[in-house]
């Protein structure tokens, strides 16, 4: 091993100063990958910074969108439903008017004593007496006041089904695809 080290002392001192070169060389490459291994860490935690930011305002951006969209869309619908809820207060209120006014002229008509046949005017042809309500009781026909309460209770409930209807199309139409 002495002889080794006597043999790499008797090196000319060019030799000596090209490994020095070459050794700071390498060493100026090293530090030179480090510091670009740096560099790109740092540009690539700046640039995850400013994409999350990015995603982020898009996220508020989407969100306030959407809470825009659910409010018209709610708006929306509530006035269907209260449009709805309107159109079938006012189709019961005119049921009940003309189901009123019905059983006003029967009134009129039974204490009239009106017949059918006895050629009197009356709101109603051939409006029954009390004897006809009796005959009509017995041979299983209803009377006047509950035929006419079953016919607006129908004629209610088929309003119902109508605004129903109605309603299910016009909130179909007014909601996106």
């Amino acid at each position: 091993m002495i002889g080794l080290w006597a043999g790499v002392r008797r090196l000319p001192g060019w030799l000596w100063a090209g490994l020095a070169l070459v050794a700071l060389g390498w060493a100026v490459l090293r530090w030179h990958e480090g510091r670009l291994r740096a560099a790109r860490a740092e540009g690539a935690a700046a640039q995850a910074a400013l994409d999350r930011a990015a995603f982020e305002e898009a996220a508020r951006a989407a969100a306030a969108a959407q809470g825009a969209l659910v409010e018209a869309l709610a708006a929306r619908a509530a006035a269907i439903s209260k449009g709805s809820d309107d159109a079938l207060a006012r189709d019961h209120a005119e049921l009940a008017r003309r189901y009123d006014a019905l059983r006003l002229r029967w009134a009129e008509a039974r204490a009239g004593g009106g017949d059918a046949g006895d050629g009197a005017a009356a709101a109603l042809s051939g409006a029954a007496s009390a004897a006809d309500d009796a005959a009509c009781a017995a041979r299983g026909w209803v009377d006047f006041a509950t035929a006419s309460a079953a016919a607006e209770a129908a004629d209610r409930a088929i309003a119902k089904d109508d605004a129903w209807i109605a309603w299910a199309a016009a909130q179909a139409a007014a909601w996106p695809e």
